[in-house]
């Protein structure tokens, strides 16, 4: 394994003082899959104390679980004391941590076997629940007795399925059976937390494996409103599959009613952007597409440009499926007609228009709303019009139309 030379360092530091280290969890079972690995959690039999005097540069992340942040070369690494989790009340936490000398103890209290696997580039791994061979047969099981795994934290049913998905794993059949009898408990978990995971989910490369949610139950605890996308569940899946990962949600969210859209995300806790963006673009997504450069404009002129390519991005995808009687080229088409009124830099909302209410003040037009009116006027005759777009042509035009336009009004 090629060990970050940091990494490297850390755990010789605690081996020259008589300690053991190993990279542990989420980084070996990425090593052992080919791939790199993000971050590196380090593991040990040194107290935190130790810890904190062996290296200059300590953070003291959750030291009351044995999290001890060292920071080198402005990276940080967890190194975590090993431990036996006490009593869990309340499917999130343990109730104490009770520090131990010996690795596989640490190893035991761990999620699934496939992340229960330590590696030090002297000992080898140390693997006492057969997480490589799961590795290799492509499963994931929990470690020991999955219901119990669990009860204790009960976002790791969530986890089962985000790796599934991932990773392209089957669910072992003792450990599924434990999601489905312990699927209720995911309401005892935070709803950012669960969210988390599931939007994780959603952009994984194996979305086929999505299905489990349902076969599982787990979805009804937590976002039970998605209940329609398993309905015709071959195409929905061959849409998300098409779809760019970081659109897939916007897709789950056109299944549901509009109106309730909203709530659902304000009580998933998701940002205001987010919120914005998906209200948007379930409004539009069934807009009747064609390739018209004033259609495109007028389009822009009502949805930002860069919400705009999401909604074609995704009526793209589900014309590929659908075979949608819009084609291809003219989605190209849109594409660049988007492109082209930016960088052209033509008018396409108020803010790109040749005049706004100062100078209309100037010629006389003093009411706010009566300016409004006269600048919405003037944009509409633009955007069939963006030859017109000059401050000169678009006050005579005003001008010409004053009466009825605020007649109108």
């Amino acid at each position: 394994m090629q060990i970050p030379k940091q990494v490297l360092y850390i755990i010789n530091t605690l081996e020259n003082s008589n300690f053991e280290g190993f990279i542990v969890g989420g980084c070996v079972r990425d090593y052992i899959l080919g791939f790199v690995p993000k971050d590196f959690d380090i593991t040990t039999d040194a107290m935190p104390e130790n810890i904190k005097a062996l290296f200059d540069h300590t953070i003291d992340t959750g030291i009351e679980h044995g999290t001890v942040t060292v920071v080198i070369d402005k990276q940080n690494f967890e190194v975590t004391t090993y431990r036996i989790d006490g009593e869990y009340k309340d499917n999130r936490r343990p109730e104490n941590v009770i520090f131990s000398k010996k690795i596989e103890e640490d190893l035991s209290r761990r999620d699934f076997t496939i992340n229960a696997i330590a590696y030090n580039h002297k000992k080898g791994f140390i693997d006492p629940f057969y997480g490589k061979n799961d590795i290799e047969n492509r499963i994931i099981r929990g470690v020991g007795n999955a219901d119990t795994r669990f009860k204790e934290d009960a976002l790791r049913m969530m986890r089962a399925i985000r790796f599934a998905n991932q990773l392209g794993f089957d669910i072992e059949e003792d450990t599924f059976i434990a999601i489905k009898d312990n699927a209720h408990l995911i309401e005892n978990i935070s709803i950012e937390r669960t969210r988390d995971e599931f939007l994780k989910l959603i952009k994984s490369d194996y979305i086929d494996n999505l299905y489990l949610l349902e076969e599982t139950g787990l979805y009804k605890y937590f976002f039970n409103e998605i209940a329609p996308i398993f309905k015709d569940y071959k195409r929905t899946v061959g849409i998300l599959k098409t779809l760019n990962k970081e659109l897939r949600l916007y897709l789950i969210l056109a299944f549901l009613e509009k109106e309730k859209i909203e709530p659902i995300l304000k009580r998933l806790k998701l940002d205001n952007k987010t919120i914005k963006e998906a209200k948007t673009i379930t409004n539009y997504i069934t807009l009747k597409l064609k390739d018209d450069r004033e259609q495109t404009r007028r389009l822009m002129s009502m949805i930002e440009p860069d919400i705009l390519k999401k909604i074609l991005q995704i009526r793209f995808a589900i014309s590929l499926y659908d075979e949608d009687l819009v084609s291809c080229k003219t989605f190209d088409n849109i594409f660049d007609e988007i492109d082209e009124t930016i960088r052209k830099n033509h008018c396409y909302n108020l803010k790109t228009l040749a005049i706004n209410g100062e100078d209309l003040k100037q010629i006389g037009i003093k009411d706010g709303k009566k300016i409004g009116s006269n600048l919405k006027f003037a944009l509409d005759y633009v955007l069939s019009y963006p030859e017109k777009n000059t401050k000169d042509t678009l006050l005579k035009y005003i001008g010409d139309n004053y009466e009825s336009i605020n007649n109108r009004s």
